[in-house]
C-alpha cells in the first residue's frame, strides 16, 4: 500500500468539473475530448474578441467626444477592419488543417484551434490600441472633468479603491466581466469561466474594499507588462476570490472583472435532505471549485483547491460519508493543506458508512496522517476490520483488497489459500481483476493449492 491510493481516491471520488473551459487544448490526451475542447477553446476565445472589439469602440467613443465625426471615421476604419480580419482568419484556418479529412475529428480539432489562436492574438492586439488622442489626460475613459490620481500604479490603486465613487469614474465603459456559471446539461455542481463584455454602469460599487499604501495581506499585484495590471484580491477567502485587470490608457482604467466565486442562485439547497441548507451549498461549491482546481489550467488552481477542501469540511459537519472521505482525501494528496490528524480520522471514521470510505479508513490505519510512510501497517488489526467492513457491504474492491493482503501478508497473516477464496468470492461477482489474480495464483507451485475462506 502506498500513498498514491489516497490520490488515487482524490481522482476518482471528487466529481471534476467540465474539462474545456479553458482556452489551450494541449493538455488533451484523448481523442474523445478533442472536439468539445476545441470547441469550448473556440467559443470563449471569440467572447473574448467581442468584448475587446467593444471596448475599442467605447474608448473611441469616449477619447474623441471633442471631435465625434472624426472618432465615426476612426471606428469605421476599425469595423472595415475587424471585417477584413474575420475574412482571413476563417480562409486561413481551413488552410491549416487541409491535409485532414474534412469532417474528422481531428480536422474539425485543428479548425477549432487556429480559430480559438487567431481570436486572441486578435484580441490581444486590440485591447493594445490607444487612439492618440488618450495621450491627453482630459479624453480619458474617465470623465474628462476629473483628473488621474496617478500614474504610478500603487498610487492609483489606493486612489481608485478609496470609495464608491473614485472606482465607478476610473471604471471603463465596457468592462471584461468573468463570471462562473453552470454548465447546460450537467449537475449544479458542474461550473466553467464564463466572459462577457459588460456595461461599467451596471456594477454595484464599491468593487472591492479599500486598499491601503503598501503590502495588504490577501492583495497581490501581478504586473503583466507595463501597460497591464492584474489586483488578485483573497481578503473574502479562498471561496470569494476576486482578480482586477488594470491597463493603462490616459490614466489607468479598471477594463476587467473575474469573479471566482459561485452564487447561491445557482445551487441547489436542498440536494442532500441530510444536510442543511448551507452544508448542500458547502458540498457543491467544494466539488465545482476543486473540479476547476484539478484541470490545472487556471491562474487560481492552488486557491481552487483549496477552497474545495474548506467546503468539503464543512459539508462534512453533517455526517454526510461521501463529504468526509472526499475531505479527509484531498487533505492527504499533497494538492491542499493537510488537515490534523485527529480532523482526518473523525472524517475517515464518518466515510467508514460506505465501501470506499471503509477501505480508505483502512489504508489511513496503515500509514498514517502521513504523506510520505512507507513502512509496515502501523495498525494492522483497524486496517482488516475496516476492509472487511467494507467487504460485508458486498464491495469488490474491499474483496481484492482482502486478498492480496492475505496473498503479501503486509497485514500480519500471509495465507495464499485465504487469498484465493477472496479472490473466488470477487469473481463469482462478476470482477475482472479476480479473474485475472485466480489464474495467476493457480499457476504457481507444483501443487494445486485449493481456496479455504476468505472471512
Amino acid at each position: 500500500m502506498n500513498r498514491f491510493v489516497f490520490t488515487l481516491l482524490v481522482a476518482l471520488l471528487l466529481p471534476v468539473s467540465a474539462a474545456y473551459a479553458q482556452d489551450d487544448c494541449s493538455h488533451v490526451a484523448s481523442s474523445l475530448e478533442m472536439v468539445p475542447c476545441s470547441e469550448a477553446a473556440k467559443k470563449a476565445a471569440d467572447a473574448q474578441l467581442n468584448v475587446s472589439y467593444k471596448q475599442l469602440m467605447a474608448r473611441l467613443e469616449s477619447d474623441y467626444r471633442a471631435d465625434p465625426a472624426l472618432g465615426a471615421e476612426y471606428a469605421a476604419k476599425v469595423k472595415e477592419s475587424q471585417r477584413a480580419w474575420l475574412k482571413l482568419r476563417d480562409a486561413n484556418c481551413p488552410l491549416e488543417a487541409f491535409e485532414i479529412e474534412t469532417g474528422m475529428p481531428a480536422h474539425v480539432f485543428a479548425v477549432n484551434s487556429c480559430i480559438a489562436r487567431m481570436s486572441r492574438e486578435r484580441s490581444a492586439y486590440l485591447d493594445k490600441i490607444v487612439p492618440a488622442l488618450a495621450s491627453d489626460k482630459s479624453t480619458s475613459t474617465a470623465p474628462v472633468n476629473d483628473a488621474c490620481p496617478s500614474e504610478e500604479f500603487p498610487a492609483f490603486l489606493t486612489a481608485f479603491s478609496a470609495n464608491s465613487e473614485s472606482q465607478r469614474r476610473l471604471t471603463a465603459m465596457t468592462v471584461k466581466s468573468l463570471v462562473l456559471k453552470p454548465v447546460a446539461g450537467k449537475d449544479r455542481s458542474t461550473f466553467e469561466p464564463s466572459t462577457s463584455g459588460v456595461s461599467g454602469a451596471s456594477f454595484t460599487y464599491p468593487l472591492m474594499v479599500a486598499i491601503k499604501p503598501g503590502k495588504t495581506p490577501g492583495v497581490e499585484i501581478e504586473e503583466v507588462d507595463d501597460s497591464h495590471v492584474n489586483v488578485v484580491d483573497k481578503r473574502a477567502g479562498n471561496s470569494n476570490v476576486k482578480i482586477f485587470n488594470f491597463s493603462r490608457q490616459a490614466c489607468w482604467v479598471l477594463e476587467g472583472v473575474e469573479d471566482w466565486s459561485i452564487s447561491e442562485n445557482d445551487l441547489v439547497a436542498t440536494r442532500k435532505p441530510g444536510m442543511s441548507r448551507a452544508e448542500n451549498f458547502c458540498e457543491q461549491r467544494a466539488e465545482a471549485l476543486g473540479g476547476l482546481g484539478f484541470l490545472e489550467q487556471y491562474r487560481l488552481t492552488v486557491e481552487l483547491i483549496e477552497a474545495s477542501l474548506e467546503n468539503y469540511v464543512c459539508a462534512a459537519e453533517s455526517g454526510d460519508a461521501q463529504a468526509s472521505l472526499s475531505a479527509a482525501s484531498l487533505s492527504l494528496s499533497q494538492m491542499a493543506s493537510q488537515l490534523e490528524t485527529p480532523r482526518v480520522e473523525a472524517l475517515f471514521k464518518a466515510a467508514s458508512k460506505i465501501p470506499s470510505g471503509a477501505l480508505a479508513y483502512a489504508t489511513f490505519f496503515c500509514l498514517g496522517n502521513s504523506t510520505d510512510y512507507g513502512g509496515p501497517c502501523l495498525h494492522p488489526a483497524q486496517a482488516e476490520e475496516q476492509i472487511i467492513r467494507a467487504l460485508k457491504m458486498d464491495s469488490t474492491e474491499a474483496m481484492n483488497y482482502l486478498a492480496s493482503t492475505f496473498e503479501d501478508g503486509r497485514l500480519g497473516t500471509k495465507d495464499v489459500s485465504r487469498a484465493l477464496a477472496c479472490y473466488q468470492m470477487a469473481a463469482d461477482k462478476g470482477d475482472p481483476r479476480a479473474r485475472e489474480h485466480l489464474k495467476l495464483l493457480s499457476s504457481q507451485g507444483t501443487q494445486p493449492i485449493k481456496a479455504s475462506h476468505c472471512i
